[in-house]
């Protein structure tokens, strides 16, 4: 049977010389896995862009 682990940030911490490895509100970016803490806004000192409302709430528009 194939274990399954958890997500991880994979943020390098260079002062540290290691990875964050925090499994706790990980999401996938281009950059690969990252913690609220390390997302690509996060490290350029900005907030997040709130979700807006995304393809399900226009998809009627979308249709001929």
């Amino acid at each position: 049977m194939k274990e399954t682990t958890r997500p991880e940030c994979g943020h390098w911490i260079g002062a540290e010389q290691r990875h964050c490895r925090t499994a706790d509100g990980v999401r996938r970016y281009i950059t690969g896995l990252r913690c609220p803490n390390h997302t690509p806004r996060a490290l350029q000192g900005l907030p997040e862009i709130p979700p807006g409302p995304g393809w399900p709430a226009r998809r009627k528009e979308a249709t001929p």
